[in-house]
């Protein structure tokens, strides 16, 4: 990694922290109901009957109601246990969850090993910020980016973030994988061909 995509990088995931930070309970329901239709679309136009997906921590766009509605539907929900090494395995979102790694929550039940990320129908994953050109920026730790690189299939990538978060071009390492779309309160981006739905 070259020191200017660095400090870019580390530019950028402060302005998308502060931005966040300074959102009103208010309008972090408002976005936290209007996100969760966006995901519910995403996940019907699909047919996904089975997704990851994130419990939110601090400032990230919560998906909690769509995590409400997942339960209620019948779509299994896989969320991801941090393991040492920045390697993420995933367990089957019963509701029941402990904290985990870095104050995050995740599920008591079996691990299902990091390879079950590529027999779901979609993958949801949280994001500091995403461009028009697929490029995801996370927060620095590598965890999605090696998950995705070891998947020995990958159902389609969509990053959830905030509309503000979606940038003209992001700073870019040869590592980071791009995804396939982002999902906001006010939109689904699809950027394989550049257009919403």
């Amino acid at each position: 990694m070259s020191q200017q995509v660095r400090s870019e990088k580390i530019a950028v995931r402060a302005e998308v922290r502060a931005r966040r930070a300074s959102a009103s309970p208010r309008e972090r329901e408002r976005r936290r109901d209007a996100l969760a239709g966006q995901l519910v679309d995403l996940v019907s136009d699909f047919g996904a009957r089975s997704v990851t997906a994130y419990v939110p921590l601090g400032s990230e766009p919560d998906i909690g109601a769509f995590l409400e509605w997942a339960s209620h539907t019948g779509v299994c929900v896989l969320l991801p246990v941090a393991l040492p090494g920045h390697r993420i395995e995933w367990a089957i979102d019963t509701g029941a969850r402990i904290e985990g790694r870095h104050g995050i929550r995740e599920p008591e039940g079996p691990r299902l090993g990091t390879e079950a990320a590529g027999d779901v129908d979609l993958l949801l994953v949280p994001a500091c910020a995403v461009d028009a050109s697929g490029t995801r920026l996370g927060w620095g730790l590598g965890y999605y980016d090696r998950m995705l690189a070891t998947l020995h299939r990958r159902p389609p990538v969509y990053a959830v973030v905030d509309d503000e978060d979606v940038y003209p071009s992001l700073p870019r390492d040869a590592h980071d994988v791009p995804v396939a779309g982002a999902v906001t309160p006010t939109r689904i981006l699809r950027f394989a061909d550049q257009r919403e739905v």
